[in-house]
């Protein structure tokens, strides 16, 4: 029982650590985290962020996201790479090994005609 119990505690911190996640990179100017329904060939766990849980007490987090224009992208990534690893450094016994930003697509205003 102690196996299941370990399971049951690893679901709770990972769904407590993708919204975590989700919400310190929605934080950002000029970045969307994606969710699941803007996946038509793939289901990714938690909408746009998946966790994985490493040895002594460390996670690695996917965040996936849409950058919208004119944001520099490498500027964006960064942004959520620090965001997200102070969020859920200051608000769980975790620590972040690596926080993977992957950038869906860039979106451009769409332009009205004249």
């Amino acid at each position: 029982m102690p196996k299941e119990n370990n399971a049951k505690n690893l679901s709770v911190f990972s769904d407590v650590i993708m919204s975590l996640a989700s919400d310190a990179a929605a934080e950002v100017e000029g970045v969307e985290v994606l969710r699941s329904r803007d996946f038509s060939k793939r289901a990714i766990r938690g909408g746009g962020v998946s966790v994985y849980f490493l040895p002594n007490d460390k996670v690695a987090v996917d965040v996936y996201v849409n950058v919208n224009y004119p944001c520099r992208v490498p500027e964006a990534v960064a942004a959520v790479q620090q965001r997200v690893k102070e969020e859920i450094e200051g608000a769980t016994r975790f620590r972040v090994h690596s926080v993977n930003v992957q950038v869906v697509s860039v979106l451009f205003p769409a332009q009205s005609e004249v």
